[in-house]
């Protein structure tokens, strides 16, 4: 394992460790704070692909719901099953059926499933990305298994980066100074990072 791999590993086995000291309380407390946040900065319209949360991630779910009340259209994320794991993307509504992932350890949309390009076609995106970190130059470090990389790998193939606007989801302290966690060139950077306190553009 490469001192890069050993890294990021170590940096990723803190975060998860420290989300874990937060209470039901705290997490309720920061899901609506994020809410309010993301209300103020997405406009009520837009098409927004965003994440069900896994255990200790920052919830949106309180936002996904607003936001479908107030004419939005929201997507969710479901891991393709293919030789190269890939994410696709499901419509969701409130009442939607989801299931559990067989192996991963996150619910998933039931539905017709579309890749980030085909949505892209349509139109702008605004997208809300699961992340363990994000440093203030906006790479963004995740859980580990590269899905969204090589997601934003074939946007970028397609000539379609201009068409999302990619904002990494994370508490306040997760919130890191360059330099922080290693960064490889294949690593997603993104435009924006969202906490319960607010909205920082980064790029």
């Amino acid at each position: 394992m490469s001192e890069i791999t050993e890294a990021k590993k170590a940096a990723r086995a803190r975060i998860r460790s420290a989300r874990s000291t937060l209470d039901v309380a705290e997490s309720a407390r920061r899901a609506e704070a994020l809410g309010r946040v993301l209300e103020e900065h997405v406009p009520a319209r837009a098409r927004v692909a965003a994440y069900l949360p896994m255990a200790h991630e920052p919830d949106v779910r309180p936002f996904l719901t607003r936001h479908l009340r107030r004419g939005g259209q929201v997507l969710l994320p479901r891991v393709a099953d293919d030789p190269v794991p890939r994410v696709e993307w499901v419509s969701w509504a409130a009442q939607s059926e989801t299931r559990r992932h067989p192996v991963l350890p996150l619910d998933e949309p039931v539905g017709h499933a579309r890749t980030l390009s085909d949505v892209l076609a349509e139109g702008p995106l605004q997208m809300l990305l699961p992340a363990l970190a994000v440093d203030t130059s906006g790479h963004r470090l995740g859980q580990g298994g590269g899905y969204y990389d090589r997601m934003f790998a074939e946007v970028e193939a397609a000539d379609l980066r201009e068409q999302v606007s990619a904002w990494a989801v994370v508490g306040p302290e997760e919130v890191l100074p360059a330099g922080s966690f290693p960064v490889e060139p294949h690593d997603l950077a993104v435009d924006a990072v969202v906490t319960p306190e607010g909205l920082r553009r980064l790029r």
